[in-house]
C-alpha cells in the first residue's frame, strides 16, 4: 500500500469516526421527563480559618428534567474538606451534604453543554479533630446551608456524559462567619427515560 492510499484510508477512517461520535451525540442532551444521574469525585478544600489541606469528596445526584434544560432532584455526598496527619493521628473534617438541587443545562453544541446549579439543605459535619475547631465547627451536627456550581458536560451516544464542575458551599454554623468550602469535581452522568 502506497503512502497516498494509506493517507486516504486514514482520512476516511477519521471522518467516519467523527460522524459516528457526532451522530450519536445529536440527541445527547437531557430532555423533559428524563432522569439524569451524576456520579462524581472531587478535590474539596475548606476556605475558612485553620483549615488544613483538602482531600477527596464523592457525590451522587439524581434529577428529573421538568422542562427543556432544567432538572430538579436530590444530591448527597461525603466531602473531606480539611485533613492533616499529626504523628499517628489523622485529623480531618468531613461534610455530608443532603441537598435539594436544581440544575440548568445550556447546550453549546449537539454534544456539549454548560450548566449552572443551585442547592440547599442540610450539611452534617463530622469532625475528627484535635483540640482546634475549624471555621466554627468543633462537633458533629446538622446545619443549614446552600451551594452553587458551574460546569461543563460532554454527552456521548445519547445517554452517557463526562463533565467537570466547580462548586462553592456555605454553611451557617451559628457563629459570626459562614463555614465555606469549594469542590473541583469530575462527573460521570447517565440519562435514563
Amino acid at each position: 500500500m502506497d503512502l497516498k492510499t494509506l493517507k486516504t484510508f486514514s482520512l476516511a477512517g477519521a471522518l467516519f469516526l467523527c460522524c459516528a461520535v457526532f451522530a450519536g451525540a445529536v440527541s445527547a442532551q437531557p430532555a423533559p421527563k428524563q432522569y439524569v444521574a451524576d456520579f462524581g469525585a472531587a478535590f474539596t478544600q475548606a476556605t475558612v480559618t485553620k483549615a488544613r489541606m483538602g482531600m477527596l469528596g464523592l457525590d451522587l445526584s439524581v434529577g428529573k428534567m421538568i422542562i427543556d434544560g432544567l432538572s430538579v432532584g436530590i444530591a448527597v455526598g461525603h466531602d473531606v474538606v480539611s485533613y492533616r496527619k499529626n504523628g499517628e493521628i489523622h485529623e480531618r473534617l468531613a461534610i455530608v451534604p443532603i441537598l435539594a438541587k436544581a440544575k440548568y443545562y445550556y447546550a453549546i453544541a449537539p454534544s456539549m453543554s454548560l450548566h449552572a446549579s443551585v442547592a440547599g439543605g442540610g450539611y452534617q459535619t463530622i469532625p475528627h479533630l484535635g483540640t482546634d475547631e475549624i471555621g466554627g465547627v468543633s462537633r458533629a451536627e446538622i446545619k443549614p446551608g446552600a451551594g452553587i456550581g458551574l460546569g461543563f458536560d460532554y454527552w456521548l451516544f445519547g445517554s452517557h456524559g463526562f463533565g467537570v464542575e466547580f462548586e462553592y458551599h456555605f454553611i451557617d454554623t451559628g457563629g459570626e462567619d459562614l463555614f465555606s468550602y469549594c469542590a473541583a469535581r469530575l462527573n460521570y452522568s447517565i440519562i435514563k427515560m
